[in-house]
């Protein structure tokens, strides 16, 4: 009965939020068909997605002080500068459009991974689109509007929702801040249950931390009506992604996204690439240290023109993160996406290594949490919190030179904790010694 009539109110709310946006003028129905269209349809919508380019760019120079001071006469992307984050914080009033100024906007601000604070600004119809997006991504993966979502992410007051408005939206938050075991325990009892079609979304360290309690409580598969698993903001290691699977029994995928944009790409079930959302943004390679694109298929800065940003347009913004596309499938697709500029790890040769080789601590037997950090070209740091069942440092250090270098220098040191930042990642890379 109880499972009934929780069907029913899934029901219901996926029929009120259409009811809702039919009343505005059906706009997030409207950019879902768009976003449909072009990603479906790659090669026949290249005129419709080369004018929306266009049209951006013609609205930047003439109502933004920013691009209008650049007296850039032809609408072609790649006579636009490239900018970051500092770029656009020291000027941030000359990035906002004249036409939005006084319209009703949302701001999105972050610290990200990075600490430093960082906000833009949002019209209206970029909100409908990254509705749009998704929803679009989201149903891909296997959700349905009206299914439960557990957000696993740091809930601070920036984030918070009423009770009403979570109960709507049939959303669960969990705080990822202090996700110790009882917590854990608290939650698997609640999800256990709770009736009703389900899905995960939130930081892949703490879905880790579950998949870690699970398998050291021996627990079968959960029979919880799990129907997607989405991890964002953080990269999904094969462990994570492979034991969450076997859990919740349905698969994993990543998403990448961000705060100012919204959804860049996601991996499809089963699948190591990425889809990028070409719908939205336009995704470009540049060299890693300096302006120019890429070689094809070479890892590179990941630089986003967001299609629909128009209070404040951000054209040729660099994330921050590196990444490669794969030219030879159409459309493209992100092959690579190997973290942050401040968080890449160089083997002793200079050459990036992937932040994959963290896997290989769940080998080792009692760590519970493992970070590594580049202090200079050869010297690495590798912070350990543990139970007393480790005791193969040695074994460790070996595994890690393995990638890093045979002259590579590495000290294990053991800690209590390795701190989540303040958005609530937890950095498992650190690069003290391209930071200074």
């Amino acid at each position: 009965m109880k499972s009934a009539f929780k069907k029913k109110l899934e029901s219901l709310r996926n029929k009120t939020f259409w009811w809702v946006d039919a009343a505005k003028g059906s706009p997030i129905k409207k950019h879902l068909i768009d976003i449909s269209d072009i990603l479906n349809n790659f090669d026949n919508t290249k005129e419709k997605r080369y004018k929306t380019v266009t049209r951006l760019l013609k609205h930047s120079i003439n109502t933004t002080a920013f691009y209008k001071n650049l007296k850039i006469n032809e609408f072609d992307l790649k006579l636009f500068p490239v900018i970051t984050k500092n770029i656009i914080t020291e000027n941030e009033y000359l990035f906002r459009s004249n036409i939005f100024l006084n319209k009703k906007n949302i701001t999105r601000s972050t610290s990200g991974s990075t600490g430093t604070p960082f906000k833009v600004i949002h019209n209206k119809n970029k909100i409908y689109r990254n509705s749009a997006d998704t929803i679009y991504f989201s149903e891909l993966a296997g959700f349905k509007i009206g299914y439960q979502l557990w957000y696993l992410r740091y809930w601070g007051l920036n984030f918070k929702n009423s009770n009403f408005k979570n109960w709507a939206q049939n959303l669960k938050p969990v705080e990822v801040i202090n996700l110790n075991t009882d917590r854990i325990k608290e939650l698997i009892i609640k999800i256990k249950k709770n009736p009703g079609n389900k899905g995960w979304l939130g930081f892949p360290s703490a879905f880790e931390q579950i998949c870690k309690f699970l398998d050291q409580e021996k627990s079968q598969p959960i029979d919880a009506n799990f129907k997607f698993i989405i991890g964002m903001a953080e990269g999904i290691n094969d462990y994570t992604k492979e034991r969450m699977s076997y859990y919740f029994k349905c698969p994993m995928v990543s998403r990448y996204s961000n705060m100012e944009n919204g959804i860049l790409a996601q991996q499809m079930a089963n699948k190591t690439e990425y889809t990028i959302n070409w719908a939205s943004y336009h995704i470009e390679i540049l060299n890693l240290h300096n302006n120019e694109q890429a070689p094809k298929g070479a890892l590179g800065r990941i630089v986003v023109t967001d299609l629909f940003s128009y209070a404040m347009p951000l054209i040729r913004y660099d994330t921050g993160d590196i990444g490669a596309i794969d030219f030879s499938v159409n459309p493209p697709t992100l092959k690579n996406i190997a973290g942050r500029t401040t968080d890449t790890i160089y083997n002793t040769n200079g050459e990036i290594v992937s932040s994959f080789i963290m896997i290989n601590s769940v080998r080792f037997d009692g760590i519970k949490q493992i970070q590594l950090i580049q202090e200079s070209k050869t010297n690495y740091t590798i912070k350990l919190n543990c139970s007393d069942v480790f005791s193969d440092d040695k074994g460790l250090r070996d595994k890690f030179k393995s990638f890093l270098g045979d002259n590579a220098e590495i000290n294990v040191e053991f800690v209590n904790e390795i701190p989540l930042l303040s958005s609530g990642k937890r950095k498992m890379t650190l690069n003290n010694y391209i930071n200074r």
